[in-house]
């Protein structure tokens, strides 16, 4: 499968489709990325459980959020990658079920190729942060800054006092500096989630999804990039307005009980993530698509593809 250029429109275009996922199947479709979303808040929720258990042992605390971080690598990519061909099954109309996630984990051959794909993409986005670690101006201050933040205990402020100081001449070459940020996060971005869906439908290993995952962002950049920067204006104002809409809910809830405003805006926040996943999965499924055409005929071939 060869990537194609689309138009500028094409990510607007994939964004109404990604809207209009859940018609066909919806029962299949958001029960399966329900279970996604249960799959992917485990790591988080033995994280924030931690850090408050362990306060008391930083090196066990971290040691926590490490183990738990890898086994995210493990039981994540799977269910994406059969969150992704659930989609498939629902978008053409073939028999779908929400518990076909877990198919993911049924075939190995299909699991390890999901999971060796997310490794590489993480080696990548290990190797770019790196080189932007090294290129950061003034260093020294940041990384101070946040060893502080990070020894803070939770809901403590960090000390501050002695902090090296930073020289303001540095901060013209910082601002080019988060601009390469912000390019790498775009470019890694939308080449992440190409080259899992790749992965799950297109038939090839973690070497050759990849690739394809960053030739297509590479050949697409301009309709991705306008597509992103409306987005950001949008997501910006939809934000903004549900953060205050949120926020005043919660302060009317927790006048009649404290309790009262976690147990009606958390169903609100997940349903709002389900929605989120649901969304996103869609765009970049509809997008892969067009970009490189139809599903091929037989995705469980070989792992080193």
């Amino acid at each position: 499968m060869t990537a194609r250029t689309v138009s500028m429109g094409a990510p607007f275009r994939w964004l109404m489709k990604a809207v209009d996922v859940g018609r066909r199947n919806p029962r299949a479709l958001f029960g399966g990325f329900a279970l996604l979303l249960a799959v992917g808040l485990v790591p988080s929720v033995v994280q924030l459980v931690s850090q408050f258990a362990l306060a008391d042992s930083p090196a066990l605390m971290w040691s926590v959020y490490g183990l738990s971080m890898l086994a995210s690598l493990v039981l994540l990519p799977p269910v994406m990658g059969a969150a992704i061909r659930l989609l498939h099954r629902c978008e053409t109309g073939q028999p779908a079920a929400a518990f076909d996630l877990f198919d993911g984990y049924r075939d190995t051959a299909f699991a390890l190729r999901m999971v060796l794909t997310v490794l590489l993409l993480m080696a990548i986005y290990l190797a770019v942060f790196v080189v932007l670690y090294l290129l950061l101006p003034g260093k020294e201050f940041f990384v101070e800054a946040m060893v502080r933040s990070m020894a803070a205990p939770p809901g403590g402020q960090p000390d501050m006092t002695g902090m090296p100081e930073l020289d303001p001449s540095v901060l013209p070459t910082m601002l080019l500096w988060v601009l390469g940020m912000v390019v790498a996060v775009f470019a890694l971005t939308h080449a992440y989630m190409l080259a899992l869906t790749h992965a799950a439908l297109g038939g090839h290993g973690p070497l050759a999804a990849v690739s394809a995952g960053f030739k297509a962002m590479v050949k697409n950049v301009f309709p991705l990039l306008g597509f992103t920067l409306a987005m950001m204006v949008v997501g910006f104002v939809l934000t903004l307005i549900l953060v205050l809409v949120v926020a005043l809910l919660a302060t009317v809830l927790a006048l009649v009980h404290p309790i009262l405003a976690g147990v009606v805006i958390l169903p609100i926040y997940l349903l709002a993530a389900l929605a989120m996943y649901v969304v996103i999965f869609g765009f970049y499924y509809h997008g892969w698509r067009e970009i490189f055409g139809e599903m091929a005929a037989d995705p469980m071939d070989a792992i080193s593809a």
